[in-house]
Formats: C-alpha cells, structure tokens, sequence
C-alpha cells in the first residue's frame, strides 16, 4: 500500500521537525518540510503534485481555486489556528479536501510583542543598540510609559490582556469596540470610548481588531489626523486595518511620532518598501505569535490531526460534509 504523503509548508523557523508528533508523522508517511515560502505557481504545483495533506501554519500561503487545483491528490489541509482568511473553504469543500483547525492559543505572545514594541519605541532601543556599536556611549534619553494614555481598539481576548498590563503600567487606559460596555471596559481597567475620543486623547494607539470587512482601512488619514502630534502607533492585528499610505505620510511627515507593525498589507514586505526607509518606525515580520512555544504547540496539534485523519478518525473538521459525501 502506497504511503500516505505530507507536505508541511512555510517552516521558517524550522521548528517542525522538533515536536514529538513529527516523529509518529514519518512513522507512518512520507513527510517533506519546506522552509522556504514557495512563491510561483510552478513551484507550488512541483511541491503538491502528488501530496495527500499539507500543514499550513496561518496565513503564509494563501490557497484559493488555482493554488487548490496544484495539489490534485490532495485530501487534508491541517491547519494552525481557526483563522482561515488565506483559505477558500467552500472550493476545498468543492474538491472533497477535508479541513481541520487547532484552538487559539491565548494571545500572550502577541500581548507580549505589543509591550516590547512600544517599550522599544519610548525607550528608543533600537537607535541606542545601533549607535552603541558605532560610538563610545550614546547619550539618547527616552521616555517612561507610566503617565501615558494607551488607546486600545479592540477589546476582545487579546485587547483585554493588553487594557490589564497597560493599567499595571500605571497608564490611563481608553478602550474601544462594537458592542464594548462601560461595565467591560472597567473589568480591565478601561475606560470606554468613541473611536474619535480614543484617537484625540491617547499617547499611543494600539490595534487588537480582527480583519473583517468593516475593520479594513479602519484607520485611514482621517483618523491619523485625528490623533495627537508625536503619538505612537502599534499594529500586531493586520495590515489593511490601517491605510499604509496615510500611515507613512503622517511617519514622513512627523505628525505620528513612530510606530511600531508586525503586520502589512503584504507579507512578506516587499524589500523597497518606503516603510523599510523609515527612522521612525520599527518594523517585525509577523512575529506576533512567532515564539518557540506557540509554534511548537501548533504544529504538535496539526500533526495530531493528520495522524487522526490517516488512522480514519478525522477530528476537528470545518468541512465534514466531505467526509459524509464520500461515505455516501
């Protein structure tokens, strides 16, 4: 009997091979890592041609009709996360390609990034870091955090943790969202209010919304001119939430004092990307939920699923119409 085929895409870190269940995986298939984000059709086609399941970590690769039609003998997409934006589930569905997901993780290593963006950028890190190893002792002073008013948009499971640890901070706290309560608001330590109000009085601004129809471009240049002279913007949730082009020109302009993004438009950002030209702004590449421990865990969770999938028990499915069709 001919062995079932893994691919497991976009490892860039190279962290797949280093869970236990990749082990029992290549136990009982063919397993192929690829670290390397295959860009062009011809080089997906050559990868998916004959693979029974990939194991896609997030948004990566995107895969709609024409990235489906490479990968023929496909049967699974085991994917990391619940979200499923780079995924086209109804044209799986169509193809008989059965989809399974992992829980979220907490958000933690997300919340944590947003604190260690905006510490760097009012303690200005990365300037005194470069100018260290070109003069004896720069003489650069920075700012505290305490004091400080934190906006944040968004108030749902990462928002929440950032509104708490702001507040620890000793920062007065502006929260915002659709259906946000003055009684919600307060169990974080938040105050509510409008989009506009958050925007005229906080020192920095932090997004936490999901990429939806209504949050795209939710932060264009009206809402930038809205917000304080030299204030700071941090962006860990998803590019299109903010308009690149008014973003820049407020950075260029000095009207935002800095900002600090893990997440663009497109990703990866394109190497002559203006942003990439800019003193004031500190640049990550996704690396929101990049941390050893939750890519680890992830990828534990989607090898599972393709381990259940194989012993004929799939679980955690999106799309289990697939698997009553066959049967019937």
């Amino acid at each position: 009997m001919e062995r079932f085929r893994v691919a497991i895409l976009d490892d860039y870190e190279g962290l797949a091979s280093s869970v236990r269940a990749f082990e029992k995986l290549t136990a009982r298939a063919d397993v192929t890592v690829l670290r390397e984000r295959l860009g062009a059709d011809e080089e997906l086609g050559r990868a998916l041609q004959a693979i029974d399941a990939i194991l896609l970590m997030r948004e990566r690769t995107r895969f709609g009709e024409k990235g489906l039609s490479l990968a023929p003998s496909l049967k699974l997409i085991s994917q990391t996360g619940r979200g499923i934006a780079h995924l086209d589930l109804p044209a799986a569905t169509r193809r008989g390609i059965a989809v399974c997901v992992t829980p979220n993780d907490s958000g933690i290593s997300t919340v944590e990034l947003t604190f260690a963006l905006i510490l760097s950028i009012l303690r200005r890190i990365p300037e005194i870091d470069r100018r260290m190893r070109q003069e004896p002792w720069p003489a650069i002073p920075g700012r505290v955090l305490e004091g400080k008013t934190v906006g944040v948009i968004g108030l749902g499971r990462l928002g929440k943790q950032v509104a708490r640890i702001a507040g620890a901070f000793g920062t007065r706290v502006l929260a915002t969202a659709k259906t946000l309560t003055d009684e919600r608001a307060r169990e974080v330590g938040a105050t509510r209010a409008s989009l506009e109000t958050l925007l005229r009085e906080s020192d920095i601004v932090t997004i936490h919304v999901p990429l939806k129809e209504e949050t795209r471009g939710l932060i264009g240049a009206k809402e930038i001119a809205l917000m304080k002279p030299g204030a700071i913007l941090i962006n860990t949730a998803r590019g299109p939430i903010v308009s690149e082009e008014a973003l820049i020109r407020a950075l260029e302009k000095g009207h935002l004092g800095a900002a600090g993004l893990d997440v663009y438009d497109e990703e990866p950002l394109p190497i002559d990307h203006p942003l990439r030209r800019l003193n004031n702004v500190i640049l990550l590449s996704h690396r929101g939920y990049a941390a050893v421990e939750v890519l680890r865990e992830r990828f534990e969770l989607a090898m599972d699923n393709i381990l259940s999938f194989i012993d004929g028990k799939p679980k955690n499915l999106l799309n289990p119409e697939v698997l009553k069709e066959k049967k019937g």
